[in-house]
């Protein structure tokens, strides 16, 4: 069984899908995005992208900083915010030249709860996730488009 998409078709319906299924009254969630299992160089497991307007990518490390920090809904219904991708130097900090390089692994925190309040009340969860171990598209809503992204 290939895990790696060659159609992605299917995630974007499942984005497309999980955005309209968001409850009326939650935050107001008009940018999403699934993050995906491809190939890269010499078929090495990196994160592919696709997006609300249907643009297909791979993740890059720009992309990510770009999204770091920002408040994702997990499939709209938990909280989390994407905390760093590479751990060189400092903290969230990505060489200059990895900038437009895959990205391999992230590390994303979870609160329980789909309100930022419960950001406040509750103990985050830190998930490490690796491009090559995701075996289904991680769907992740924002607020709006994070600088850089595509439509």
């Amino acid at each position: 069984m290939d895990l790696i998409p060659t159609n992605v078709v299917p995630i974007h319906d499942l984005l497309t899908e999980t955005l309209v299924t968001i409850e009326p009254g939650g935050p107001d969630l008009d940018y999403g995005l699934a993050l995906f299992p491809r190939s890269g160089r010499f078929d090495a497991p990196v994160f592919g992208v696709v997006t609300r307007g249907g643009e297909s990518t791979t993740l890059t490390y720009r992309m990510l900083q770009a999204l770091t920090g920002t408040p994702v809904w997990v499939s709209g219904r938990m909280i989390g915010k994407v905390r760093e991708a590479q751990m060189f130097g400092a903290r969230g900090s990505t060489p200059t030249g990895l900038l437009d390089q895959p990205v391999l692994h992230i590390v994303l925190t979870c609160w329980a709860g789909s309100d930022p309040s419960e950001m406040e009340r509750t103990a985050g969860l830190d998930s490490t996730l690796y491009a090559g171990d995701l075996r289904a598209p991680l769907i992740l809503l924002t607020e709006g488009r994070p600088a850089g992204w595509p439509l």
